[in-house]
């Protein structure tokens, strides 16, 4: 795979194609998966490689990537990488909106769970009647009350935070499985 002179300074990954520089097509490809070409599962360092890259390229733009492959095994089967690479980051698509999905469906059952426990719990809370210089209940008062918007935190970690990277990543696996895929020859 391509290696980068990373004290370049002047080297950005945000602009350009994504250059992968393989010796052969099967190295791209896992070598435990049977199936054809345009079906199998990338190599998992290509994919890591090719995601990384595409994070680097914000906007709604299209994402080029221009496969180098050093002993020519691509020709003739360049339609069937193409897929395969296409195919690859479909299905990564497919599986960040199911993991979406099911977070959307955790949050909203941790919201009602948070919910319930922030008003049982703050109802205690004012039930205990603070009696001049009772530390203990009062203290006991104020723990039920932190309790309950304590009980509130996952839910809207979820709500505020925790969703947006993963619609990140859908969008960028998006942008892969719609990539402009293009074959160079080797230089001499």
């Amino acid at each position: 795979m391509e290696t980068r002179d990373w004290t370049d300074r002047y080297f950005d990954p945000s602009k350009g194609p994504i250059l992968v520089k393989v010796a052969s097509v099967e190295q791209m490809f896992n070598p435990l998966d049977p199936q054809p070409l345009d079906i199998r599962d990338l190599d998992v360092e290509i994919a890591d490689w090719i995601t990384q890259w595409a994070e680097e390229q914000r906007g709604d733009g299209p994402i080029a990537i221009e496969v180098l492959v050093s002993d020519h095994s691509a020709v003739g089967h360049e339609a069937a990488v193409a897929n395969g690479i296409r195919n690859h980051f479909a299905y990564q698509r497919w599986a960040t909106a199911r993991r979406l999905s099911r977070l959307w469906h955790d949050g909203r059952i941790s919201l009602i769970i948070g919910l319930s426990a922030l008003i049982t719990l703050t109802t205690v809370s004012r039930l205990i009647v603070s009696s001049g210089d009772n530390a203990t209940l009062s203290l006991l008062r104020e723990g039920f009350a932190v309790a309950g918007w304590v009980a509130m935190w996952h839910p809207m970690q979820i709500f505020l935070y925790d969703w947006w990277p993963i619609r990140r990543e859908l969008k960028t696996f998006q942008r892969l499985a719609d990539s402009e895929i293009t074959f160079s020859a080797p230089s001499a």
